[in-house]
């Protein structure tokens, strides 16, 4: 049986670290999601749109990700 596998839904997620724990020296992460990207952007175009988020942030950016949902059916 064959599967196909078709993505329906996307978030951009822009990782800021916004401190460092006291105790472990550790960077503290917060993420900022943004969810129903269009599933047909591309990843150039969601990554600019991360960029000029992460721009716009008060904390330095740690990473840009992004997150597809896929659905999978049978043939």
């Amino acid at each position: 049986m064959a599967v196909n596998a078709v993505k329906y839904d996307s978030d951009l997620v822009v990782k800021v670290q916004t401190g460092t724990d006291p105790d472990t020296g550790e960077p503290i992460v917060r993420l900022r999601r943004y969810t129903r990207v269009k599933p047909e952007a591309t990843h150039e175009s969601v990554y600019a749109v991360g960029a000029a988020i992460a721009g716009l942030q008060v904390h330095p950016l740690v990473e840009i990700t992004r997150q597809d949902d896929l659905r999978l059916e049978t043939e």
